[in-house]
């Protein structure tokens, strides 16, 4: 249930939830007048409208939303129900009384999430920040940790005070959330800012190092630039030595070429003559080349027709000795192919007297067939008649087996009806004595219980007052001791910033932080007097005033102060030695009759009253600040009288001729008087330690006195008391409870016996008439078997008989499909055979026509060998005398191209 819609700063108007959670589409609700929760069964969605709530005003703690992860508050679909990809809150608040710091009267604050993983916030539909809706509802009790809302885990936190619940509490009522979050986001400020201030000092220190570290690279970029300006003027004095002797080599190249070039016009002239002789012979050499090109061609066809007229003998040869073998087959087949004839003939003539005769064989059997079926008939309706008997019969003795099993079974069960009613009654019986007993016990120990009771009830209030006298006792001492270690908590923060101020101050001195490197290396060399001090740590300067006096010194303060001129000379050598810069130093032995003559102006008063510095370096003092005073108002700048004016906070200072000023640095006067601070602050320190080891005595004191008053608490000997009272309650309680239960069940057990004895009596008539029908029964079940005997005799003689006439009906017929299966292979056989009559009659016709064919072809190739022999012996003929002149060109030819 969200309860509390109405508050005495803001009102909330309505709440819209769309895709959150079990809030698939969009719901409003609004919190008119008179509304003041919502309530409804488990499971209705109560605790999700105080997620939704939770979820819009800011809440990142996903635990506390009772989910996993932002992607499970997005509804996750249904059976029926596609998954929303988006979830989304909105919340609407009443602004009439301007509460909220904003224009608006209405204010809607809304969240949305996106299953991406993208979310946003709005104001008004406005896009804003988180921070925005925290600072909107900062002073109005309405975040996600405020006591609003309240689930039931929170009552039980304020009721114990788990980690001061009650006082937050407190506080959101009584506004003080607001300031402690103001001063909380102030203080993160501070440090913020004291951290930025720490790191500035840091940078400034490291960026003087790096201004040395350009300096140097500075000079040394423009002695390189320098020297490249020198190399440059040299490099081209140089090159101009390198082009003379470059022009010399030119002209002597040249001439040269020149000359090379007529001698090979020359020779070009006399290669044009010979090439021209050449080209003569060429044209002759072609000439002959072609001639005998010519009779090459000639003489290679001459050689082709030779081997055309000799591939054509081959083939008229090989074509004649084929026809020749064909012949021979064709010969031979047409012998074999008449006795084939005669001896196919015989076999189908043969084949058709088989097929008669098994056809004949057909008939008489199916004549015994049909016989054999009649009969077989005639059997199996005499076989049917008995069977139906026998069935009949069957069924009845069935019946009569069936009804004496369900009178048996009746009859049983009534006996162990009545065996069960007979021991319960004598159960019961019994039961019911042991209770009158055990009531009796029962009743004698309630009465000792409550007796015992009372008196621990009486020890326990005696016990409580004296518990309560001393609780007061320690209440008083535990609110001292808070007193106490209130005061121990501030002294000790006093004591922590104090040691924290001694450690940086003295880090600061021992590394000598914001020093020249000259004075940092006098004061780590063992050469010199290193133990001499620095001007700003001999002197020190009241808090308000060190600002002040810090302008006037600023020259000063890294002036070492040294006895005399020997010391500083010293220094000033080793400087020089080791290059580390300059130095400045005050000698003492020259302000040994230092007097000052002054005249303080008006409204002033001197700034040596606020400075402590010790006697040796007093003079010292009186020579920088004798004529410095300080002033109260600007109105002792009018008349200064040639001294010089400070304002005490440091705004500005009046010299005779000048004036200085403005805005006060955040570290001016933290320079001023390091060391003598150091020494003030460590007696501080102890003081602070003997303030913090005097609390800690008192506050374990009023420790011992609370302890010693706990012991007398006797809060063992109350809890004992009331452990024993609860233990002495429960067994009166339970005492009384067996009684009654006794009582209720001596009540039951007699209406029990009651019941059991009518109901025995019931069993016992009904079952007489029962065991009767069981008598009739068995007598008809005896006559019934003689019956069935007999008939069934009868029925198995028919039943041998039908099975006897239907094997031989099935011998019978199953030689018919075999007769007939045998008449269809014959008939086949005999087609087999006509067909391969026909087939040879037609190959001994094909046959005897290729035979007078190939006759033919034989004679005709005879005579075209014959007429192919004769051309080819006149070819080589002429083969012979061309390759005689072929070869008479050919040597001629080679003689003429090797000359």
């Amino acid at each position: 249930m969200f309860a509390g819609t109405n508050t005495e700063n803001v009102r909330l108007k309505s709440l819209e939830i769309k895709g959150f959670k079990s809030f698939a589409d969009k719901t409003v609700v609004s919190f008119d007048e008179g509304i003041t929760g919502i309530i409804g069964p488990n499971g209705c969605g109560k605790s999700n409208i105080i997620d939704s709530i939770r979820w819009v005003i800011g809440e990142q703690k996903i635990s506390a939303l009772r989910s996993e992860n932002l992607e499970a508050l997005v509804f996750n679909g249904s059976k029926t129900r596609s998954a929303s990809g988006l979830a989304e809150v909105s919340l609407t608040f009443e602004n009439t009384k301007n509460l909220l710091p904003t224009e608006f009267n209405t204010v809607t604050v809304t969240r949305r999430f996106y299953k991406n993983g993208e979310s946003e916030y709005r104001l008004n539909d406005v896009t804003c920040r988180l921070k925005d809706i925290h600072n909107l509802f900062l002073d109005t009790g309405v975040s996600t940790d405020s006591y609003a809302i309240i689930e039931l885990g929170m009552v039980d936190d304020i009721i114990k005070d788990k980690e001061n619940s009650r006082r937050r509490m407190l506080e959101q009522a009584a506004g003080i959330t607001i300031y402690k979050t103001r001063k909380k986001e102030a203080k993160n400020k501070l440090d913020a800012t004291e951290q930025d201030l720490a790191r500035i000092e840091d940078l400034l220190f490291e960026i003087n190092n790096q201004l040395k570290t350009l300096e140097s690279q500075a000079r040394k970029a423009e002695k390189f630039y320098e020297i490249k300006k020198e190399y440059k003027e040299v490099a081209v004095e140089l090159a101009k030595a390198a082009l003379e002797g470059f022009n010399i080599s030119y002209k002597s190249l040249t001439e040269q070429q020149e000359t090379e070039v007529d001698k090979k016009m020359q020779l070009e002239a006399e290669i044009a003559t010979d090439e021209a002789a050449i080209e003569v012979e060429k044209v002759a050499f072609i000439t002959q080349e072609r001639e005998l090109q010519s009779m090459q061609h000639g003489f290679n066809e001459l050689q082709q027709n030779l081997r055309t007229k000799e591939n054509e003998k081959n083939l008229a040869t090989q074509k004649l000795q084929y026809l020749k073998e064909k012949e021979t087959n064709l010969k031979d087949f047409l012998e074999k192919a008449t006795g084939q004839l005669k001896t196919i003939g015989d076999s189908i003539e043969y084949s058709q007297m088989q097929v008669g005769e098994e056809e004949a064989n057909l008939s008489t059997l199916q004549e015994r067939v049909e016989s054999a079926q009649f009969e077989v008939e005639d059997k199996r309706r005499v076989f049917d008649e008995k069977r139906a008997g026998v069935d009949a019969v069957r069924n009845q003795y069935q019946q009569y087996q069936r009804n004496q099993f369900d009178a048996e079974k009746k009859v049983a069960v009534a006996d162990t009806s009545i065996q069960n009613l007979q021991r319960a009654q004598l159960q019961l019986t019994e039961e019911s004595e042991n209770r009158k007993q055990q009531l009796q016990q029962l009743q004698v120990e309630s009465n000792e219980k409550e007796e015992a009771l009372e008196m621990k009830r009486t020890d326990l209030v005696q016990l409580q007052e004296h518990h309560e006298k001393t609780k007061e006792q320690i209440f008083d001492t535990q609110a001292q001791l808070e007193v106490l270690r209130g005061e121990l908590a501030e002294e000790n923060r006093k004591l922590d910033s104090k040691r924290n101020e001694y450690n940086l101050l003295k880090s600061l001195i021992d590394s000598m932080e914001g020093y020249p490197e000259s004075i940092k290396f006098l004061h780590k060399n063992s050469e010199w007097n290193h133990a001499a001090p620095i001007l700003s740590d001999i002197i020190y300067v009241k808090e308000e005033f060190r600002a002040a006096v810090e302008n006037v010194l600023e020259p000063y303060l890294n002036y070492y102060v040294v006895n005399n001129l020997e010391e500083g000379l010293q220094a000033v050598h080793l400087l020089d030695a080791h290059k580390k810069g300059k130095a400045n130093f005050f000698m003492l032995d020259q302000f040994a009759n230092f007097r000052t003559d002054t005249h303080q102006p008006n409204n002033t008063f001197r700034a040596m009253d606020v400075v402590e510095v010790d006697d040796q370096y007093r003079k010292l003092a009186e020579y920088l600040l004798g004529n410095v005073y300080i002033a109260e108002n600007e109105e002792a700048l009018n008349n200064s009288n040639g001294a010089v004016v400070l304002e005490k906070t440091g705004k500005y200072v009046k010299g005779k001729y000048t004036l200085t000023g403005g805005s006060v640095g955040l570290f001016e006067g933290k320079k001023i008087g390091r060391a003598k601070n150091l020494e003030k602050l460590h007696e501080e320190i102890i003081d602070q330690e003997s303030i913090v080891n005097l609390l800690k005595s008192d506050i374990q004191f009023k420790h011992n006195e609370v302890v010693a008053f706990s012991d007398q608490l006797k809060e063992h000997a109350i809890r004992a008391t009331e452990q024993e009272i609860n233990q002495l309650t429960n067994q009166v309680f339970a005492a009384k409870n067996k009684i009654e239960n006794l009582l209720a069940a001596q009540q039951n057990g007699e209406q029990r016996l009651a019941d059991i004895e009518g109901r025995l009596q019931d069993e016992q008539d009904s079952i007489a008439e029962t065991r009767e029908l069981l008598i009739t029964l068995n007598e008809q079940l005896v006559a019934t078997t003689e019956e069935m005997r007999n008939i069934e005799q009868d029925y198995q003689a028919a039943e041998q008989a039908y099975h006897f006439a239907s094997g031989q009906f099935n011998e019978t017929n199953l030689q018919l499909t075999r007769q007939q299966s045998k008449i269809a292979t014959l008939k086949q056989e005999l087609l087999f055979k006509e067909n391969q009559l026909n087939d040879l009659h037609e190959q001994i016709k094909l046959n005897t026509a290729q035979l007078a064919e190939a006759e033919s072809d034989i004679v005709e190739g005879n005579e075209a060998l014959a007429e192919v022999e004769t051309l080819l012996v006149n070819l080589m003929r002429g083969k012979e005398a061309e390759e005689v002149k072929l070869n008479e060109a050919d040597q001629s030819y080679y003689n003429f191209r090797n000359a």
